[in-house]
């Protein structure tokens, strides 16, 4: 199993790789960005291309960036798509990534259901939860 981040001088073929799929957990993400606009970003360097590769086949993509805060340096996972991955095989590598960057912790958003595999396979625990209200 390897995790192998994508320059962002090559976000474009990896797109036609198959990094595409990022715009379906972009429709997740409560209209905070498209698939398009998740591709600008990543080609502009401000979040990281990753693609998991297990036996040398491409089984999922994600997009992470380093959010620095006053008192901690996390990486944020931002959006992930890996169907019948297995992400949680992946996360001592995303865990060794983030070490390499500097940050004291990963962190993710996540609904309930994913919210409770994540809690059980790679041990987060919940932060604070995120509400929102129309105006």
């Amino acid at each position: 199993m390897k995790l192998e981040p994508i320059g962002a001088f090559f976000i474009d073929k990896a797109w036609k790789e198959g990094a595409d799929c990022l715009a379906a957990a972009c429709e997740e993400s409560g209209g905070e960005i498209t698939g398009s606009q998740l591709k600008l970003v990543l080609s502009r360097g401000e979040r990281t291309l990753i693609r998991m590769d297990n036996e040398g086949k491409t089984v999922g993509w994600g997009a992470v960036k380093v959010d620095q805060l006053p008192n901690l340096r996390a990486l944020h996972v931002t959006n992930l798509v890996a169907p019948h991955g297995h992400f949680e095989q992946f996360f001592t590598e995303i865990k060794a990534m983030a070490s390499t960057l500097g940050c004291s912790e990963v962190r993710c958003a996540a609904k309930p259901a994913q919210a409770r595999l994540y809690r059980m396979k790679c041990g987060f625990s919940p932060v604070y939860e995120v509400l929102k209200v129309e105006v």
